[in-house]
């Protein structure tokens, strides 16, 4: 999945519109390319840490499940979603999966390029 740059709306202000963003993946998925997410990321990545979203507004107990227990819980919708911090290729990458009427939603985003965006 790749995802190609974004810029900013023109600002109320008058502001700078070509600002750019870092880039960010917005696709629905299904429960294999699901599997295959989870898969890929205990194979090939370095695992930073886990987020569980709890069914509702409300955050997952503070506890960070290990990658089985969170693709479980996701799976079983246990969790509304889940939140995948990890190193690959030079990069922290974020990737948030959520349940949607129809299957998944994954929200990628690299976190290094986003520290590295000056704001303004």
């Amino acid at each position: 999945m790749s995802a190609g740059a974004a810029t900013r709306e023109p600002a109320a202000n008058g502001a700078p519109s070509d600002e750019a963003l870092p880039p960010i993946c917005d696709v629905l998925i299904d429960d294999a390319t699901v599997d295959q997410l989870f898969f890929d990321i205990g194979a090939a990545a370095e695992l930073v840490g886990v987020v569980l979203k709890a069914p509702g507004a409300q955050r997952a107990d503070d506890a960070s499940p290990d990658l089985a227990a969170a693709h479980a819980a996701l799976r079983a919708g246990a969790a509304a979603g889940v939140q995948l911090r990890y190193r690959h290729g030079g990069e922290e990458w974020w990737d948030t999966v959520v349940h949607t009427p129809a299957g998944f939603r994954l929200i990628r985003i690299s976190h290094t390029r986003a520290l590295a965006v000056e704001p303004r």
